[in-house]
């Protein structure tokens, strides 16, 4: 059984429309979020958390369930399961971190105290610091450690590790890691970092846009999508013989050309023998690259 299911959802912001979004997560699974800024990322999560609601705009509609319990019909069994880290601290600028989690742990149910100072203790952040003077990536450890101290099951990280040093990063990472593995809670992660990304994630949700519009370009295994794509070196007189379907974008070089290839089914036979040498499996952030680059005229 599914633990989160998003059906349907549509959400506009003034000009911009977030088209068609469906998707869900089995317990125990950590979702990527990527796309390129403005394909509707963050919009996406807060529509999730219940930050802007799916009723403000006409064409505003979706279905969103966590074990069950509806956004709307059971509003306060679904936002108390709900953890989060923000790219901005959504507490207090005004408060001492451990006032943060005094004041606002009586909103969460089975907020724990004493495990979040002992988290603030081990992530190296000074409880008695004002919130307003922690740097950025203070401010990603003081939400860690608070989304970390109440029992949630969907937890929801949006780019959380860009401002966090690299040895942070890996505490972090394996943190999701130790989340999952109990297989009681999935986590929604959206990071432009795809190189990290890749390593830790069971499944890809990829958005894309075109003019103002936000969609679902993808939603699989990393390798189900790998297997789609493949990137092809050769000279630009060379590939004409290559079906035009298969052609997503392309990078020149002064000595040759790369050309990303798709094939829905994996299946390649329609490249000549004579370039199949020259094909290679592309990492993510190249199918990403190439995919939103396009070919050029």
């Amino acid at each position: 059984m599914a633990l989160f299911k998003c059906e349907n959802l549509n959400k506009s912001l003034g000009s911009y429309k977030l088209n068609d979004i469906n998707f869900e997560l089995e317990p125990g699974m950590v979702l990527g979020l990527i796309g390129v800024n403005g394909s509707g990322k963050t919009t996406l999560l807060r529509s999730i958390l219940g930050s802007y609601r799916l009723d403000e705009d006409p064409s505003d509609s979706g279905q969103l369930w966590i074990n069950d319990k509806h956004f709307q019909t059971d509003m306060k069994e679904y936002r108390s399961s709900i953890a989060y880290v923000l790219q901005e601290s959504p507490f207090s600028r005004y408060m001492t971190v451990k006032e943060i989690g005094e004041t606002y742990g009586h909103y969460y149910k089975g907020f724990d105290l004493k495990k979040y100072l002992k988290l603030l203790k081990e992530y190296d952040v000074p409880e008695k610091k004002w919130n307003d003077w922690l740097s950025k990536g203070q401010k990603i450890r003081v939400q860690l450690a608070f989304a970390l101290s109440y029992p949630a099951s969907l937890y929801i990280m949006d780019e959380p590790v860009g401002n966090l040093d690299v040895e942070f990063r890996d505490v972090f990472y394996d943190t999701v890691r130790e989340l999952v593995a109990k297989e009681d809670c999935s986590v929604i992660l959206s990071s432009h970092l795809v190189i990290e990304l890749e390593h830790i994630v069971d499944n890809l949700l990829w958005l894309s846009k075109k003019d103002d519009q936000g969609y679902e370009r993808y939603f699989g295994s990393i390798d189900d999508l790998k297997n789609r794509y493949r990137l092809l070196s050769t000279a630009k007189e060379k590939v004409s013989a290559i079906p035009k379907e298969m052609l997503i974008g392309e990078k020149l070089r002064s000595s040759h050309n790369e050309y990303l290839l798709c094939s829905e089914s994996g299946d390649f036979d329609k490249v000549p023998d004579t370039l199949k040498d020259a094909l290679r499996y592309p990492e993510l952030q190249e199918i990403m690259y190439y995919t939103e680059k396009g070919c050029e005229d």
